[in-house]
């Protein structure tokens, strides 16, 4: 059970990194246009985009994918810039319906696998060679899973304080930090 909890902290310090903003970045983006009463429709988009990654992180453990990392590292802000573009249209058009929540799970399961394939080389270098995958991937996913939330509650915190000590709407802060997104990974792509 010791592999457990290590690989737990490892997936909660992969997340929290400070060098990995990406997603950081990705999870402020998916969750931008949710408050803390949308809890549910939050914990099954964070776990929808967690079993795209824990899925991924397998078939890599087992070596049944591998695709280019050059290539996956271009892919994974292209999912961010994608999920900003998904949040203009939202916020401009103020239109959401059901339909577009079930797509949007389906997307962040999606993108799940894209990311994960991100975390797949470092995945591999933590296994030993006679080691079974199955707690290491467990751990690690669940400390992944952890960690978002951990992130989704302080923004939407933040969120919350700003609102109500500013006494500004919504929408305006949710543009803004969108466009800010936007512009730090776009940034992050031409580096």
């Amino acid at each position: 059970m010791t592999d457990f909890w290590f690989y737990l902290e490892e997936g909660v310090n992969h997340i929290l990194d400070p060098e990995g903003l990406d997603h950081f970045y990705f999870i402020i983006s998916f969750c931008l246009l949710y408050a803390f009463k949308d809890w549910k429709k939050i914990l099954g988009l964070v776990t929808a985009f967690t079993l795209g990654h824990c899925l991924t992180l397998f078939l890599s453990g087992l070596d049944l994918v591998e695709i280019n990392s050059d290539f996956v590292e271009l892919l994974i802000p292209i999912t961010i810039l994608l999920s900003c573009a998904s949040n203009f249209w939202v916020l401009i058009s103020d239109k959401t319906s059901k339909v577009q929540l079930t797509t949007t799970y389906i997307i962040l399961l999606a993108f799940g696998l894209i990311h994960g394939l991100g975390f797949s080389n470092y995945i591999k270098r933590m296994l030993f060679d006679d080691e079974s995958i199955v707690i290491p991937l467990l751990g690690f996913n669940v400390g992944i899973e952890l960690a978002q939330l951990l992130i989704v509650a302080g923004f939407l915190s933040l969120v919350l304080l700003y609102i109500t000590v500013v006494n500004t709407k919504t929408k305006t802060l949710r543009l803004i930090v969108n466009t800010i997104i936007t512009v730090l990974v776009l940034k992050m792509m031409l580096a």
